[in-house]
């Protein structure tokens, strides 16, 4: 499963949203121009599993948008035990 993100709509409320995380917009977008491990989620979603540019691995949540590769920033978070394992997985050796 690929997911390419030509824009990425963030709301107003997403950047405080995410900080309850302890994730940052900047982390996001690190994440998304590097690479990262796609996961079907639900309702349409898909997760995003990728290191920000000091190593921290987080999951961002997206949703698909009217447009072609555009989405929507629904959450973003540490990534969970089983994520991590998948991610590892994946890329190995990296």
């Amino acid at each position: 499963m690929d997911v390419n993100i030509d824009e990425l709509i963030i709301e107003e409320d997403r950047p405080a949203h995410i900080a309850k995380h302890k994730v940052t917009i900047e982390e996001v977008l690190e994440v998304l121009a590097g690479d990262y491990l796609v996961v079907k989620g639900k309702l349409g979603r898909s997760l995003l599993i990728g290191k920000t540019a000091n190593q921290r691995l987080i999951t961002v949540v997206v949703g698909p948008r009217n447009g072609v590769n555009k989405y929507g920033l629904v959450t973003a978070r540490p990534t969970k035990k089983k994520e991590r394992l998948l991610y590892q997985e994946k890329f190995k050796g990296d």
